[in-house]
């Protein structure tokens, strides 16, 4: 049996091209997710044993408390915490003076803040497992170093965020031998991606699998892409 993984948004995109391939690779899932998903379905037919699935808005923690209780029943450890829910409330790209600035907040909430809160709740397993990995979905978007973007700016200021929180929270639990990665997993077809990205979900966690299952060790780079190369912070 492989290693226990937990995903969030896995009922679409990239958490549920994750969440396939690691049940085809034999590792134990559990999807937290905000809908059903037809294709989770069909999966847990399929993997019945390898697969549970629980209801969760990641923004809200009472939620998130009450999806950790559910899973406590069914594993008692986990090896790896991806946390890929994410949301971009500005794709319009409109330049500054048309920015509605009502989605700031709740971008925030589901990019920066939601991750730390799932890792909280999901740190009493995570201590028990063998891997001990978290992984926050960043992007590219996130890079202050590299950044050339010209709008979308609560999308590339949650993610830069976000690797501040991850930054952190390495620093809380190195000592616990407990890697963190932010990670940058390209650009693929999906409702943020859009339809013109050259790679499909399934294309883009082929190589997220392999990393998950094979991560860098704590004195390697944290920000990365999915092949494990370092990214400018």
């Amino acid at each position: 049996m492989g290693c226990n993984i937990l995903i969030t948004g896995a009922n679409r995109g990239l958490g549920l091209a994750l969440t396939e391939q690691l049940l085809e690779k034999g590792c134990p899932v559990s999807a937290l997710r905000r809908q059903e998903s037809t294709r989770l379905a069909e999966l847990q037919v399929e993997f019945p044993q390898c697969l549970h699935q629980y209801a969760c808005d990641v923004c809200d923690e009472s939620s998130i408390r009450m999806a950790m209780e559910l899973m406590i029943r069914d594993t008692d450890s986990l090896d790896i915490l991806v946390n890929n829910a994410a949301v971009h409330l500005d794709q319009a790209r409109l330049p500054l003076e048309q920015v509605d600035f009502s989605v700031y907040l709740p971008a925030f909430q589901a990019n920066a803040v939601a991750p730390l809160m799932v890792a909280k709740h999901a740190l009493p397993l995570l201590r028990k497992g063998q891997k001990k990995l978290i992984v926050n979905v960043s992007s590219e978007a996130g890079s202050i170093e590299a950044c050339w973007r010209k709008s979308e700016y609560s999308y590339c200021m949650t993610k830069a965020a976000l690797n501040m929180g991850s930054r952190i929270l390495q620093n809380y639990l190195e000592g616990e031998g407990i890697k963190v990665l932010a990670l940058h997993p390209g650009w693929f077809t999906s409702d943020m991606g859009g339809k013109d990205a050259p790679i499909s979900p399934a294309e883009a966690a082929a190589p997220i699998v392999k990393l998950l299952l094979d991560p860098p060790s704590l004195n390697e780079p944290m920000f990365v892409d999915s092949s494990g190369m370092e990214m400018d912070w």
